[in-house]
């Protein structure tokens, strides 16, 4: 004989629909569960049942909190992209800024040098 399968309320149904898409979140709390039912039988002293316990809502915080980030970002851009405020790809119109007055340096071979007014410390100037 099967035992009876546990109704669920609406209230529960909802909160299972909401960690099934959380999977970190749910590998945690089932991780939780296993403390307070000592699944694994190594948490005799309460000390390690503490540590435990610490390291779990340790791990748990820091998931949720950069979940909850990762989430925050994806809507500001939705909404940045919504408003137009931001272009994806395309290519970059603007060349730069010119110079409004001689500076005392000047490009060389791809990199930027200081201009000397005599030979330079190589002898090569």
């Amino acid at each position: 004989m099967k035992p009876a399968m546990p109704t669920l309320d609406e209230h529960d149904i909802v909160l299972l629909q909401r960690i099934k898409r959380h999977p970190l979140l749910r590998a945690r709390v089932e991780s939780l569960l296993g403390v307070v039912e000592d699944a694994e039988g190594d948490l005799e002293k309460a000390d390690a049942a503490e540590r435990r316990v610490i390291e779990e809502l340790r791990q748990m915080g820091n998931e949720v909190l950069t979940e909850w980030a990762q989430g925050g970002i994806g809507k500001c851009t939705a909404q940045a992209q919504e408003r137009e405020e931001v272009r994806s790809g395309g290519k970059k119109n603007s060349t730069g800024i010119r110079p409004s007055a001689k500076s005392g340096w000047k490009s060389r071979c791809g990199g930027w040098a200081r201009e000397s007014n005599g030979p330079s410390a190589s002898g090569r100037g």
